[in-house]
């Protein structure tokens, strides 16, 4: 009986690992202030509740449902400062990190999520609650190259807010301070104690650390007011509300990893080709075969070596 031989190659193996998109969430139902809920995650599984795609937030929003304060693991960076004029070819090397600030600053006690920065009659800065009202300071790039000065010192209460509004209407931003020379000019244009100039912190972390990569605050929120640091999950939205409140929270665990080698047999029909020169090919193939599963997020795939180093090795299958 006549037999043809079709070459096959087999894979050593090919490993599928879940990845972090994978991840437990946990409703616990105790009352407890932001910290101590840290505290309870940390002792007992991973963290506060952590997201980090979108396909994370449906699964925590789903546990939560519409429930009324729920604490998540998001709080404010309260080392990001930035500037309000963020035109990078204003500052010379080094000049957008330039800081002055006085003794015992920036307060760590001012821990909600916004808080701006006053220059003092002394020259020093300090971080002030944005809803204060202070004389300020504007930059004018118009003047920068005339004789006028650029910066202009405006006598009229404002929030920071309103203040940064003001000096992008009516010249080009709140001043930035670059060098020990610019911060001694704006000082001796400060008539009272604090006066605003463009330095300010609005951004938030993970309780782990990591950055916010996706957002589901609600429409009014983030307020922004003295104790308003933490979040908390309302009503299916993110709000920011005090941390010495007491609710309920969510916390998440990784499960351990579970690794899976499986063996899959592929046919070539020219025996020319060297299957060990295609192998990224073929895993980007089955990758694909999984994202059309709707599986990629959840699942790494990489492959696993022989004895001799070789992903592939020859078999010859015989076939009536």
């Amino acid at each position: 009986m006549n037999m043809t031989v079709i070459l096959m190659m087999i894979l050593s193996g090919l490993s599928f690992l879940p990845s972090c998109s994978y991840r437990l969430y946990i409703l616990v139902n105790t009352q407890k202030t932001w910290t101590d809920a840290q505290t309870y995650c940390r002792s007992k599984y991973s963290d506060l509740a952590i997201v980090q795609n979108v396909k994370q937030l449906a699964g925590l929003n789903q546990l939560i449902g519409s429930d009324q304060y729920v604490w998540i693991g998001l709080y404010p960076d309260i080392g990001s400062w930035r500037w309000s004029l963020e035109n990078q070819d204003y500052y010379t090397a080094g000049g957008a990190r330039f800081r002055n600030w006085a003794s015992g600053e920036p307060s760590a006690g001012l821990s909600y999520y916004k808080a701006c920065v006053a220059l003092l009659k002394t020259g020093g800065w300090v971080n002030k609650p944005c809803i204060n009202q202070y004389y300020f300071i504007c930059y004018n790039g118009k003047t920068a190259k005339s004789t006028s000065s650029s910066f202009i010192f405006v006598s009229k209460p404002m929030t920071w807010v309103n203040a940064q509004r003001y000096c992008r209407q009516t010249y080009t931003d709140l001043a930035s301070v670059r060098n020990p020379t610019e911060n001694e000019q704006m000082r001796k244009m400060t008539v009272f104690t604090n006066t605003w100039i463009g330095l300010y912190r609005d951004s938030w972390k993970w309780s782990d650390g990591s950055p916010v990569s996706v957002s589901n605050w609600g429409p009014a929120a983030p307020t922004g007011t003295f104790t308003d640091a933490c979040v908390a999950s309302n009503l299916g939205r993110w709000t920011n509300t005090g941390c010495s409140f007491q609710n309920k929270f969510t916390c998440f665990v990784e499960p351990a990893a579970r690794k899976q080698v499986v063996q899959v047999v592929l046919e070539k029909s020219d025996s020319s080709v060297d299957m060990e020169e295609l192998k990224e090919e073929v895993l980007q193939k089955f990758s694909q075969t999984l994202k059309d599963q709707g599986l990629e997020e959840d699942v790494r795939l990489s492959w696993v070596e022989g004895p001799d180093g070789k992903i592939f090795q020859k078999i010859k299958r015989p076939v009536p």
